[in-house]
């Protein structure tokens, strides 16, 4: 799951859709995932910050992330 490029919508409360769209548009072109993206070429997220927003509860409860 965590490889698909439509979970981008969980970041999009943080990074703002043009943002997230760039990111899709991105992986999906150039065969990256949004993680490679965001967490270690754009360093737009730290790894924490990353494993505590796709955490499992907050996967399943995305009320947790405001």
């Amino acid at each position: 799951m965590l490889n698909s490029l439509g979970i981008v919508t969980v970041l999009k409360p943080l990074l703002g859709y043009k943002q997230c769209a760039e990111i899709a548009r991105e992986g999906y072109t150039q065969g990256k995932s949004l993680h490679q993206i965001v967490v270690a070429e754009r360093k737009l997220l730290t790894q924490q910050k990353w494993d505590e927003i796709f955490s499992f509860e907050r996967l399943i409860n995305p009320d947790l992330l405001q």
